[in-house]
């Protein structure tokens, strides 16, 4: 089979009419079971009567990992911190297309291969290419791999129009190790073995190599788990491309064109090459898409002179350049065994339309298709082992029950771990509460219980022998609830000078309708314990408009929030009338929009002060009404929506909402004719009309706003 993808890869770059046939013949090669492959593993590299079912999972596990383009387990470009298990093996094809003019523009013009001194702006590159990889897991912390490579670019605006390189390999090695269940670094380096010109061998002058740095975030490993997993690579590039044309060069006496760096894959400088990459483990971990992003910082260790011509490339010493490239792909494993298949698409970000005479343009895109396998060489226990151990009448199975101190009902989803047998795979209860071990040898077993909102615990179990192993060991595993309770850390400080207030009256309402009290201190900060979830806080001083603002408590922390008091003005823009509250300014909204404007938010706040000091104000009408610009319904409904915007943002900020009700008029109550300008933005208004209200009282300190 390998044999046939290799012939595949060249035959697809020598002729470019077969680009549609590669491309269609490739995953109809591929689809073979992978199953296979590990069923007719001979080679075993250790014995399995001591391999446990938590490492057989491990193993299984790691069998779904796939190889990058160069080789070792990773995305396309970005490797993983991580491998795979001890004698497992990974084969790899990936085919890429890319059709686009790009290399020649009015800015960027290609010499014209037909007419000496004349240029051409605009060309048609089709390109296609195939990677074959291959790596083996030799040790828990060492991957050796290799990849070979070839690809073919037609061009008409180049001489020769077709351009192939066959055979550019990479031989490599990567190590890698945990830090803990999370996080992984490694290192990789690389060999990377460059082809001649137009040729089949390798040509010793451009040989390159590459080192890479890498780390891991696995957030499958935290207690409660996450399915991403993200990684970073800083990769220094040895690249010595450039060798292998210089002859052709000082033959011409002129150096190559654009088409040619492109077709050929040469770079003049060395370049340092960041990528990240995110993976999203879906579907049981069968479906993952992911992205990367990379970039290349060039660094001109050879110290190469570039002439900068007009209409030509630039260089790197006149106009920077970094080439960048975002990635979007999915990668698929529909059978069990490793076999994976993935699509992904490259976008060049930058590099694409400028480019400099040091290093190989950026495409504007690159299709990827690949499918690969993962087999394991290690055997594994026969099925009469298996039955042995099912029916040994020595083993029990643990049955055990998580459930809050003093109460009945069971806790779902807690992780139960083995405390004394790390080897063993961790548990989790299920919706009842309940979990149930594996059959079980004689002997102490000790558990770790740990859920959200409890705090960890412990229960143990002795297994004893027993007539049959039908007769499960019970075990009673009990927590401690969590009180769930936060604490607000306010920071009370005056709106305009940003200044803090000190010695402030403060009320808060909590999550469980709790009432509570407190004042800020010298620094304007106050810190008080409340239930968790929505509370809302008002604050109170002299010389200023009482604020009430929400905040959402979270348990076991300390939620900051900063209050801004507003200055209550020297001339009240908000009085009280018989039926109506007076304000002397207008609110403000967008163009023919309910949306409140900035400038109008020390205005309601006068007007949530007025009402929230005044609770004999029982009932307020807030109507909305607009000029007679635009049709009867439109400005009906626009009333309608300005008049409840006002409602929320003021229930939002501490009048009871029981209080108000609003209502639209549109254009029907005009206070003046609507036939001058100034007239109209008189009839745009919003009105708070007075429906009832009792004996005002003149309380000191606002009530404490309602829910």
């Amino acid at each position: 089979m390998s044999l046939v993808l290799i012939e595949l890869c060249y035959k697809c770059a020598l002729d470019m009419k077969t680009v549609r046939a590669c491309l269609l013949l490739v995953p109809a090669l591929l689809l073979v079971p992978a199953a296979a492959h590990a069923e007719n593993a001979a080679t075993s590299l250790g014995t399995t009567s001591d391999t446990t079912a938590a490492e057989w999972a491990a193993r299984d596990r790691s069998l779904n990992e796939a190889s990058t383009l160069t080789g070792g387990v990773g995305l396309l470009h970005v490797q993983h911190a991580q491998g795979g298990a001890k004698g497992q093996f990974r084969l790899g094809f990936t085919a890429e297309y890319m059709s686009s003019g790009f290399l020649c523009s009015t800015h960027f013009p290609c010499r014209d291969p037909l007419n000496a001194g004349s240029t051409i702006t605009s060309d048609k590159n089709d390109h296609v290419g195939a990677h074959l990889t291959l790596a083996v897991q030799v040790t828990d912390w060492l991957e050796p791999y290799l990849s070979t490579s070839a690809y073919g670019n037609e061009n008409a605006a180049g001489r020769p129009t077709l351009l192939q390189v066959l055979g550019d390999s990479t031989l490599g090695a990567k190590v890698h190790v945990p830090l803990n269940k999370i996080f992984f670094v490694g290192g990789a380096a690389e060999l990377w073995l460059v082809n001649g010109t137009g040729s089949v061998g390798f040509d010793g002058s451009g040989t390159s190599a590459r080192f890479r740095a890498l780390g891991t975030a696995d957030l499958r490993g935290m207690e409660k788990r996450l399915p991403l997993r993200f990684s970073v690579n800083a990769q220094y590039v040895l690249d010595n491309t450039a060798a292998v044309i210089q002859s052709t060069e000082a033959a011409r006496g002129t150096s190559i064109t654009r088409i040619e760096r492109w077709g050929l894959g040469i770079n003049r400088v060395d370049h340092v090459d960041i990528g990240v990459g995110a993976e999203l483990f879906a579907i049981k971990e069968k479906v993952r898409p992911f992205a990367e992003y990379n970039i290349a910082l060039p660094v001109n260790r050879q110290n190469y002179h570039c002439w900068l011509k007009p209409g030509t490339d630039g260089c790197l010493a006149n106009a920077m350049l970094t080439p960048s490239s975002l990635t979007l792909g999915v990668r698929a494993f529909p059978w069990k065994g490793g076999f994976n298949l993935m699509a992904a698409i490259d976008v060049g970000i930058t590099g694409v339309h400028k480019f400099t005479e040091e290093l190989r343009p950026t495409p504007p895109w690159m299709l990827y298709l690949s499918a690969g396998w993962a087999f394991d060489t290690v055997d594994r226990p026969s099925a009469a082992t298996d039955r042995s151990i099912a029916n040994s009448s020595s083993l029990r199975k643990i049955r055990g029950f998580v459930h809050e101190e003093w109460h009945a009902a069971g806790i779902p989803n807690a992780v139960v771990s083995w405390e004394n047998h790390p080897e063993l795979t961790n548990l989790a209860t299920g919706a009842d509460g309940s979990f149930v071990t594996h059959g079980l040898p004689e002997g102490r077993y000790t558990f770790g219980i740990r859920a959200d909102g409890y705090r960890p615990g412990k229960c143990a179990v002795t297994v004893a022998p027993a007539e049959s192993p039908t007769n499960d060991v019970p075990v009673d595993c009990t927590l401690q609830a969590i009180p769930r309770t936060g604490f607000v850390v306010g920071h009370v400080k005056d709106a305009d000078t940003r200044v803090p207030v000190a010695k402030v009256a403060v009320r808060i309402l909590d999550a469980a309708k709790r009432e509570l009290g407190g004042t800020t201190d010298a620094s304007g900060k106050f810190r008080l314990e409340v239930a968790s979830g929505e509370a809302q806080v008002t604050i109170d001083a002299d010389g200023y408009l009482a604020l009430t603002e929400r905040a959402n408590i979270k348990p076991q922390k300390d939620n900051s929030v900063d209050f801004l008091l507003n200055k209550r003005p020297k001339n009240a823009n908000v009085t009280i009338g018989k039926d109506e509250i007076f304000i002397k300014q207008q609110i403000q909204f967008s163009l023919d929009s309910a949306t409140i404007l900035p400038e109008s938010n020390k205005l309601l706040a006068e007007i949530a002060d007025v009402l929230v000091r005044n609770p004999h104000i029982r009932k307020v009408e807030v109507q909305g009404h607009t000029d007679n610009t635009g049709t009867p319904d439109h400005n009906r409904i626009l009333s309608e929506d300005r008049a409840k915007a006002v409602l929320a943002w003021l229930t939002a900020h501490g009048v009871s909402g029981d209080r108000l009700v609003a209502h639209g008029f549109g254009e029907t109550k005009p206070i003046a004719p609507n036939v001058t300008a100034s007239n109209r933005a008189k009839n745009r208004r919003v009105q708070f009309i007075i429906f009832d209200q009792g004996i005002p009282t003149s309380p000191r300190t606002p009530p404490l706003p309602s829910r």
